[in-house]
């Protein structure tokens, strides 16, 4: 598991100190509440409240953005640790020139996904896309709704449905 998440922290920070150059633009900071369901023989349904990734959107034009987001979950009892982690970089193309803080959008996706505890310790590949909306609260808030299709890569390689509801934060 370590050297899956390193390489997943190392995609991330990448992507991430690039769309920092872009110093002039705001930054979206995100969390969100998801539910994962897991097609095929091998899959598993997840649900996660109140988070089930941060996310930090970079944006690069008037119309597009680069979200890194990571998400981690330890579970630890009678002396066993188990681990799961995903992380992705996302390319939000917002349909709409309303801005960056309203209307739908589309985020095709790559990432790692992994697990580890007891005798298997597992990383694999995805790719996939969502189509979302987002709904404007305060000056600086902002909800996000999401639904999006991924593939995993591997031995055991499945398909899952996402469903997420989220808030965001913009630096200015």
């Amino acid at each position: 598991m370590t050297k899956g998440l390193t390489t997943a922290l190392a995609a991330l920070s990448l992507s991430a100190s690039v769309a920092a150059a872009q110093t002039s633009n705001p930054l979206e900071l995100g969390i969100d509440a998801g539910v994962t369901i897991g097609l095929g023989d091998n899959s598993v349904t997840e649900v996660n409240i109140p988070a089930q990734a941060f996310r930090v959107g970079f944006v690069m034009s008037p119309r597009v953005s680069i979200e890194p987001k990571l998400g981690l979950t330890i579970i630890s009892g009678d002396g066993d640790t188990f681990s799961s982690y995903r992380g992705e970089v996302g390319l939000l193309y917002h349909l709409a020139r309303t801005g960056m803080r309203s209307g739908t959008y589309v985020r095709p996706f790559v990432g790692l996904t992994g697990f580890s505890g007891g005798t298997a310790d597992e990383t694999h590949g995805l790719i996939g896309a969502g189509v979302g909306l987002k709904v404007p609260l305060r000056d600086r808030i902002g909800s996000r709704f999401e639904a999006n299709f991924a593939h995993t890569f591997g031995d055991g390689s499945f398909n899952q449905i996402g469903l997420l509801a989220g808030l965001s934060f913009f630096t200015r």
